[in-house]
Order: structure tokens, then sequence, then C-alpha cells
């Protein structure tokens, strides 16, 4: 077994075959392995000094194979943040602590943080053998919208806003090539304590615009007619695969849902978040997903009034 290469840069048959491992994890594990972002990254680079990427492949065979990849985003004065994989038929053979050993030699002084998608007891066994700790955790809820044994499926009322929103407001659909800088300047101000998806840059929303699952359509925003300002949006996106929850349909998620501070305890974000609920609905999927940070209670509580139940979590491990 080589040692993983470390490179800023990956060609794009290096990024076929990435894409391709993270795709036989998701299929073996049933959670995908590797965040949006990270493939991204894999497929269109990342600024100068903003990633690293660990690919390790296994030379004992016949030709060259890649059967293990890690990344980690890199910004100054915070540890690195990582995700890594390894290809299943090649497992239980060390590969997952020498990435994690090269992720970890290769971080700045202030560390190393590891994503764990799905609390897989397989990570679980890794992160427990380097003595990482559990530094947060990431919930993923599911709202089903058609009839269960547990129940009727949701109603979804219609969004309401107080008069006084309401007179201020209007709430449309994202228009391309005119609201990405107003976007861009709310998402912002909305999470500037959460620099993931805070630092979000015109390059960033580009890519996620030039994917085949966007629709603007998807994309509600909370326009103020006096000033033209964003005070929100809903960003739903579909996942024609099911995301590894329904069985080969297509599942709709509450992408990201952000509100202006000077905008929040209105109501907006709730009146936001119905009316991506409905617009899914509205598609005919059999239910909607999202993301929470389980410290977010706020949103969580949110979450679980409209219906959503917690399915499985995330977990960020961290070097002590």
């Amino acid at each position: 077994m080589s040692n993983p290469h470390i490179t800023e840069s990956i060609p794009a048959n290096q990024a076929e075959a990435v894409a391709a491992l993270a795709e036989s994890a998701r299929k073996h594990d049933g959670v995908a392995p590797l965040s949006e972002q990270s493939l991204l990254r894999v497929r269109h680079g990342a600024p100068s000094g903003t990633a690293r990427f660990h690919l390790l492949h296994d030379d004992s065979g016949e030709g060259r194979v890649l059967v293990g990849f890690g990344m980690a985003e890199r910004t100054p004065g915070e540890p690195d943040s990582a995700e890594l994989v390894v290809e299943p038929g090649h497992r239980r053979r060390g590969h997952g602590i020498s990435l994690l050993r090269s992720l970890r030699e290769d971080a700045p002084a202030d560390g190393l943080r590891v994503w764990a998608h799905g609390r897989l007891p397989g990570a679980v066994a890794l992160a427990g053998s380097a003595e990482l700790r559990q530094v947060r955790e990431l919930q993923r809820m599911w709202l089903p919208l058609r009839d269960t044994a547990d129940g009727p499926a949701p109603e979804l009322s219609p969004p309401a806003l107080s008069d006084v929103v309401g007179e201020r407001l209007i709430i449309r659909s994202f228009e391309v090539g005119t609201d990405e800088d107003a976007w861009l300047k709310v998402n912002a101000a909305a999470f500037s304590d959460h620099p993931e998806q805070g630092g979000i840059t015109l390059d960033d929303l580009r890519q996620r615009e030039a994917e085949d699952w966007f629709d603007p359509n998807g994309l509600f925003v909370a326009e103020d007619t006096a000033t033209g300002a964003l005070a929100g949006f809903h960003w739903t996106k579909i996942h024609v695969d099911g995301a590894g929850i329904t069985d080969g349909e297509p599942a709709g998620e509450v992408y990201v849902v952000g509100v202006a501070p000077e905008w929040r305890g209105t109501g907006l974000g709730r009146a936001l978040t119905l009316v991506g609920l409905r617009y899914l609905r509205d598609r005919g999927l059999p239910g909607i997903l999202l993301y929470v940070d389980e410290s977010n209670r706020a949103a969580t509580q949110l979450y679980e009034s409209l219906g959503f139940t917690v399915r499985d979590v995330d977990v960020m491990y961290a070097t002590r």
C-alpha cells in the first residue's frame, strides 16, 4: 500500500475516479460519504490554498487503483474541515487509518475536524482508534408527504405573514443573472456564524446554478419592495435518486433557509419554509429531507412542529 498523494488540484481523470469511488460507497453504505461542496471542489477545483486532496492508490494488483480519498477545506486560523472515504471492496486493510493519518499530519497547528456521515460503525471505530472526540452533530430529518402507518400526510397550511411584514415583503422565485449579488449578501448575513454556508462566493453560487438539479423556480426569495434587498430565502432541491431514503422515487430537500438578522422573529422563516414545502409537495414527491445542527434549537423546534423527525445523523470529530 502506498502513502496518500497530497495535491491542491486534481486532473479530470482522477476527478472522475473520485466521483465513482464516492458513488460506490454511497450505494454500499446507504449514505453519501462526501458532501456536495467536496464533490464540487473535486470537479471544479478550489481557490489556491483553500483545499487539500489526499489520493490513496493500491498498486498491489494489476494497474493502479484509487482505493481511498480525503479532502480538507482550509481556512486561516481554523482547524481543517475534512472528509474521507475508502472503496468498499478495499476496506479493513488500513486505508482509512492511512488517510486519517495523512490528513492529520498535513493539518495546520489549529488541528483537524473530520465529518463522518451517517454515524456508520466503521467510522465510529476509526474515530475511536484515533482518539478523536465528537464536537458537532448534524441531524438528518424527514417529512413524509403521503399517508403512513404512523398517520396521515401533513396538511402544510398556507404560509402567512403579519400585515406589517406582508406590506413590505413579497415572496417570489429567484431570477438567474439578476439576484446573485443580493442573495450572496443576505446569505452572508444570515450565516455570519456559519463559515461553511456564509462563506459561499459568487463562483460557488454559479457552480450550483450549473448543476443538473438546480431549478430557480424552487429557490424562493423574500424581497423588500421598498429597498430591493432580500430579507430571506428558501432554497429547495430535488434528489432524483431519492437520496438513499426512497425506493427509487425522487426526494425533496429543504436545501437551506436563511433570514437576515433584522427580519428574525417576524415569522418570515416559517413562511418561507412552508412556501418551499408546499412547492415540493406539489411536485408529487413522497417526502422531504433536511439537515439541521442539533444545537440550533429554534430551527429544530420549527421543523418538529411541521412534522419532521430525525432519521439519522452526521458527526464531526476533532483532534484533541
